[in-house]
């Protein structure tokens, strides 16, 4: 049995190591855009941080490891077309057949149609070449714009900061931070740290207009709002999409942002071809409606259950994901988990909301810092379909704790209320948050 898997990140590496552990005599051929596989993408901003010296650790693995367990790579090569009636992919000069196809070629950054764009030192936060490029490129006297205030415009942030003296702006489109995964509340508190630290946010803006020199290079951005802001390196970090251009006008089914659309075996409208990762839209866990989660959580598990029923078919199935994501923001710490605010009145969720700031530890111990916790519940189900947290000190790990109330669906009731959780002076209070939040919303 021979499969060919498009993309060599997180999913396609993941179900080719997993295909042959499962079998060895399985053949697998691994078609890849780079000269490497098994980029760690989540890491570029903590190398630009100076957090690590040696831009090889975001290679999880190198390509040799793989051929030495007889996985096949052909590096340095983009697929133009895929011919599913006949089972061939072909890329470059050349085409491979295949009896198993997995696509996994992820997402791209998006890049607005702005003019002068294509001046130098503007960059997206995709690749090892970027990171090495952007680290190279900022120094103490560089002005940094970044454009988008979601998780990676904030971590570019953070650990530019750390490194250096770098000016840096912030020019964020909607009306406040980190809009699609947070309330207002948290917001807020974000935007406060953004002040904090001296830097420069521009909110319901937009550049319409980069400025560059005689030699190309960006001096400035022009605003909708009609300032110029002062910039000589420019970091995207709107957003990204599906990056499956070339499979429009095939008959595999796409969703309207591109995502390939799949079954919850990982499956397409096509026999025998598979997708996953940030490629495809997936099953949300609670009410089984369809996203695309951009999560490298949801990439490795979709591998494995794309390896498992490649194998065997039909013997694994994908039962949805909450987005739950986490992140540092210099000394702020923020985690969310379940469906956003979007979908919920989107579809007129009946609920019920409790907000609910209070203190991570006792003051028995010093370091006691504010927590905020927003817990929402689906008023019909009594279930928890929302959960939000800011604070310090790692106290925001709380998180694990509350995924597993959505996950498990506990109802939120006395027996609930009464949930045994630990305390000790260093850690929380006898009363810990989480139980304050649960007893307000029965």
């Amino acid at each position: 049995m021979k499969t060919v898997i498009i993309g060599g990140s997180a999913t396609g590496m993941g179900v080719a190591a997993k295909l042959k552990r499962l079998n060895e005599q399985n053949e697998i051929v691994v078609i890849q855009d780079k000269d490497y596989v098994s980029l760690g993408a989540c890491g570029i901003p903590y190398y630009i941080g100076h957090n690590f010296e040696n831009p090889e650790t975001l290679i999880a693995r190198k390509i040799e490891k793989f051929e030495e367990s007889q996985i096949s790579v052909i590096s340095n090569s983009k697929v133009n077309k895929i011919d599913f009636e006949n089972k061939k992919v072909i890329f470059e000069e050349s085409q491979i057949s295949y009896d198993n196809l997995v696509i996994a070629v992820g997402a791209k950054p998006i890049t607005p149609e702005i003019k002068n764009i294509d001046a130098k030192n503007i960059f997206t936060v995709n690749s090892k070449e970027d990171a090495i490029e952007i680290r190279k490129t900022i120094n103490d006297d560089s002005n940094v714009l970044i454009i988008g205030s979601g998780l990676i415009g904030l971590e570019m942030v953070e650990n530019i900061k750390h490194s250096t003296a770098a000016k840096i702006s912030i020019i964020e489109k909607a009306d406040r931070v980190l809009k699609n995964l947070f309330d207002e509340e948290f917001s807020e508190l974000v935007e406060k740290e953004i002040l904090n630290q001296e830097i420069e946010l521009f909110k319901n803006n937009e550049v319409i207009e980069f400025v560059k020199d005689n030699n190309g290079k960006v001096t400035g951005a022009k605003t909708i709002n009609g300032e110029i802001i002062k910039c000589d390196v420019v970091i995207l970090s709107i957003g990204v999409i599906p990056n499956t251009s070339f499979l429009r006008d095939t008959d595999l089914e796409l969703e309207n942002n591109g995502a390939i659309k799949i079954n919850e075996y990982c499956e397409t409208n096509i026999p025998n071809v598979y997708a996953g990762g940030d490629c495809c839209s997936s099953l949300s866990y609670l009410y089984k409606n369809t996203r695309t989660f951009y999560l490298a959580t949801v990439a490795n598990k979709q591998a494995k259950i794309i390896a498992n029923n490649v194998n065997k078919n039909k013997s694994s199935k994908f039962v949805g994901a909450l987005g739950t994501t986490i992140i540092r923001f210099f000394d702020l710490e923020l985690a969310r988990t379940g469906e956003n605010r979007m979908f919920i009145d989107m579809n007129s969720i009946e609920t019920k909301e409790v907000l609910i700031k209070d203190k991570d530890h006792t003051n028995y111990v010093t370091g006691q810092e504010d927590i905020w916790l927003k817990v929402i519940i689906d008023v019909k189900t009594k279930e928890i379909i929302n959960v939000q947290m800011i604070g310090k000190n790692k106290s925001v790990l709380r998180i694990y704790g509350l995924v597993g109330l959505i996950w498990s669906r506990s109802k939120v009731d006395e027996t609930l209320e009464q949930i045994d959780l630990p305390y000790s002076p260093p850690f929380s209070r006898t009363t810990d948050i989480i139980h304050i939040a649960l007893s307000k919303l029965i």
